[in-house]
């Protein structure tokens, strides 16, 4: 059996926002994921072994969810995001950085990424935004933070991303229910705030047979102003799930294209 040398960083104290996965080679650049809503760092279970070596994959864990279940969930994206940037904020200053988001996570993702340009820290090399619509596009009929248990459960069936296991389990799903409903109430009655559009090379991924229609997945062009590019990607919702080998390529295609420039060393020629 061959062994594997694992790295782990003992510099750094850890926090309960950044679930940080193991990995096989030296740093040279992170990649912050962040999940959809209902969702937890164990989205993104293994990605380090399927992405280069030396991008160390850091999972978002926000309380009220997963391993912080019994923490009271946070009230709005500009809680969530403030409590978690302090988190951040020391490795962004050391080493590049790129921000992956499916769903909700894409909608949080883009809006810690406009709070770091408008406080001119550093700024993700890429953002990639996945299966969300621009969030000033969405129409929401009958707002989640008004919803009973039973109507909010019924939402949960049809959209197929949460466990029939937790919606069958009475004493389950009210445990986890206070982070549900803050997740999917977050992007209610959202307003774009900033000064200026967001300056950041940003990727979006789309499901070819996802609800979400592509006039809501180019709108992000109405308020980013970086380089911009699409992906439509053969599946529904979840294609993060569905066809996460064509999402897995292409996430690693574009970070090793990224690829912190390492200088060489210089070979000095010896006279007899």
């Amino acid at each position: 059996m061959k062994a594997r040398l694992i790295i782990a960083d003992p510099k750094k104290a850890s926090s309960p926002w950044l679930v940080r996965q193991a990995r096989s080679a030296s740093v040279e650049q992170r990649l912050f994921c962040f999940p959809y809503a209902g969702g937890t760092a164990q989205v993104f279970q293994g990605w380090s072994e399927l992405l280069p070596p030396s991008v160390e994959v850091i999972a978002i864990q926000a309380p009220g969810k997963g391993t912080r279940l019994l923490e009271p969930p946070c009230a709005g994206v500009d809680a969530f995001c403030d409590s978690l940037l302090p988190a951040m904020l020391p490795l962004l200053h050391e080493k590049p950085f790129s921000f992956f988001g499916h769903s909700n996570g894409a909608f949080t993702a883009f809006e810690l990424s406009c709070r770091l340009q408008e406080r001119g820290l550093p700024m993700p090399r890429q953002l990639m935004l996945s299966a969300s619509p621009a969030p000033w596009t969405r129409e929401i009929e009958r707002p989640f933070s008004k919803m009973t248990d039973t109507e909010l459960k019924d939402v949960l069936k049809d959209l197929n991303g949460t466990p029939p296991e937790i919606l069958e389990n009475a004493a389950l799903f009210e445990l986890l229910l206070p982070g549900l409903r803050a997740d999917f109430a977050m992007p209610e009655n959202y307003r774009f705030r900033w000064s200026r559009k967001l300056s950041a090379e940003t990727h979006v991924f789309y499901g070819a047979h996802d609800e979400i229609t592509e006039h809501q997945i180019f709108s992000w062009q109405d308020q980013i102003s970086g380089p911009l590019s699409f992906q439509k990607i053969d599946g529904g919702h979840f294609f993060i799930h569905s066809h996460a080998a064509e999402l897995m390529s292409s996430i690693g295609s574009r970070l090793i294209s990224h690829q912190p420039h390492r200088p060489q060393p210089e070979l000095l020629s010896v006279s007899a």
